[in-house]
């Protein structure tokens, strides 16, 4: 049954419902082109569209977002910020944040760097690059440990004469501009769509920023129907689940979190929406 918090948000208007992806809408995988969706939150995510404002909050690329969860008609931002689209891209152009431009020849320095260095040393670590940055995943590797330090040894310094960012989420180290986190995000659509009510769920590090800017914006009474989620995982971060209102087990319980939403506004209004033959598996 669903908590009156829960309650609370999807009877606020305007309301919006965010997300994370990864650990969150989909279980972790050896790499980010093997995600999935967890089977039926495409369609739970398309069933909650006409009732509330629908965003995915990443640290993949927009491209990247949109190819795994290929939901039209929601917002992705991806990047933690940095890139967004109102919808598939291709459909919807993909907007970069103005500022972010100063640092992509810097960034690519460093992913070039961190390249030819790591294919000598720890071929198993792959690097993902973005639009701006990129994320070097280590999560293949024999030695994790030994890995992530390796990594961190290499681009500290380097990252920090560039004014560039190094950020630690699951497995994997991000280079990223400055100043831009998935709080700022959040923040950033909630002012845009005036939203009132909002949802946010996530399972990370950086999904703290998100949580941390939603109980601010509640506790100031900017966005008072207001609740945030941890996905509990074996390694998610202590702090977070400290910190959020509410916390559900895993990916799985994430999706029957959905699906008693989207069954609690259908029933509140009378109606259901397209899509409502699909069932989660």
């Amino acid at each position: 049954m669903l908590s009156a918090a829960v309650r609370n948000v999807l009877q606020t208007h305007p309301c919006g419902l965010t997300f994370d992806i990864d650990g969150t809408l989909s279980p972790i995988a050896p790499s980010p082109e093997a995600a999935r969706l967890f089977p039926g939150v495409a369609g739970l995510l398309e069933r909650l569209r006409p009732y509330a404002r629908v965003a995915v909050i990443t640290g993949r690329a927009v491209v990247s977002a949109a190819a795994l969860v290929g939901v039209d008609g929601i917002t992705y931002i991806g990047n933690h910020g940095l890139e967004w689209a109102e919808g598939l891209p291709e459909h919807h152009p993909i907007q970069l944040l103005p500022a972010a431009e100063a640092y992509r020849l810097s960034a690519q320095r460093l992913l070039t760097l961190a390249e030819q260095h790591l294919a000598r040393s720890s071929p198993c670590v792959q690097i993902e690059h973005k639009s701006i940055g990129g994320t070097i995943h280590y999560r293949r590797c024999p030695d994790p440990v030994q890995s992530r330090q390796e990594i961190l040894e290499l681009l500290r310094e380097p990252a920090q004469q560039a004014g560039l960012q190094l950020s630690e989420g699951k497995m994997a180290v991000e280079l990223r501009v400055p100043g831009l986190n998935k709080g700022q995000a959040l923040q950033r659509f909630i002012e845009q769509h005036r939203l009132r009510g909002v949802l946010f769920a996530g399972d990370d590090t950086t999904d703290l920023d998100g949580v941390e800017t939603l109980l601010s914006l509640r506790q100031e009474g900017i966005c008072p129907a207001a609740v945030t989620i941890a996905v509990r995982h074996p390694d998610t971060p202590s702090r977070l689940l400290e910190r959020a209102d509410l916390i559900v087990e895993g990916v799985a319980g994430m999706a029957s979190l959905l699906e008693e939403m989207v069954l609690f506004l259908e029933q509140e209004t009378g109606t259901s929406s397209p899509g409502w033959q699909e069932k989660r598996a």
